[in-house]
C-alpha cells in the first residue's frame, strides 16, 4: 500500500475541521449506512459535481421558461425524512381562501421548505415517509412568477409508484389533500 499524499492528508484535515459540530448521530449514521450519499455529500465539495446539493442550482429552473423568481429559501442547507412534519394550510373549518390572500399568507409562512428541499427529497425519495404519499406536499418556501402572472409554487406528487416536481398556482388555493411541508418543530 503506497502512503498517502500531503495534499490529500491535508484535503481531509481541512474536510473534518470544517464538519458542523452538531451534526447528530442519526444524520451520521444514516451516511454511515449509505455510502452512495456519503459519496454525493464529499463530491459536491470536492467540486466533482457529483451529488444533490440543497443549496444548489434548480434541476428546474423556471427562469428558462420565463419566469421570475419571486421569493426561495435555501435554509437549512441538509435535510432528511425524519427531521421534515407535513401541516394542512388551513385550519380545519377555516373558510377557503382565493387570490391574492392566499398569495399574502404564503408569502408571510415561516420555517417551510423550497423548491431546493423538494428536488432534494425527489432524488431520494426513501428520505420521505411513505404516509405522505397520499397528499400533495407544497414547498411554499420558493414561489415563482409566470409569464401569465401567476404565484406558483413546487409540489411533490405521488402518481403512479413515484414522485414528481409540479407547480402549483397560489391564487387558486390549497385544497384537502393539501400539506405544507416544513422543519419538524
Amino acid at each position: 500500500m503506497s502512503p498517502l499524499p500531503d495534499w490529500y492528508r491535508d484535503f481531509v484535515a481541512a474536510v473534518v475541521a470544517h464538519l458542523p459540530s452538531e451534526i447528530d448521530e442519526a444524520a451520521a449514521r444514516r451516511w454511515i449506512n449509505d455510502p452512495g450519499g456519503l459519496d454525493d455529500v464529499l463530491g459536491a465539495l470536492a467540486g466533482s459535481g457529483g451529488g444533490s446539493q440543497i443549496a444548489g442550482t434548480f434541476e428546474h429552473d423556471k427562469t428558462k421558461d420565463g419566469w421570475v423568481l419571486v421569493g426561495d429559501v435555501t435554509e437549512p442547507s441538509t435535510i432528511a425524512g425524519d427531521v421534515i412534519e407535513i401541516t394542512p394550510f388551513k385550519a380545519e373549518g377555516e373558510e377557503d381562501l382565493f387570490g391574492d390572500e392566499v398569495v399574502e399568507r404564503v408569502l408571510a409562512l415561516e420555517g417551510v421548505l423550497g423548491q431546493r428541499h423538494a428536488e432534494f427529497l425527489l432524488a431520494h425519495p426513501g428520505e420521505i415517509p411513505e404516509e405522505f404519499q397520499r397528499y400533495s406536499l407544497i414547498f411554499p418556501g420558493t414561489i415563482w412568477r409566470s409569464p401569465e402572472g401567476n404565484h406558483q409554487v413546487p409540489c411533490a406528487n405521488w402518481r403512479q409508484g413515484a414522485w414528481e416536481l409540479t407547480f402549483g398556482i397560489v391564487e387558486g388555493g390549497f385544497d384537502a389533500g393539501d400539506r405544507l411541508v416544513r422543519l419538524r418543530a
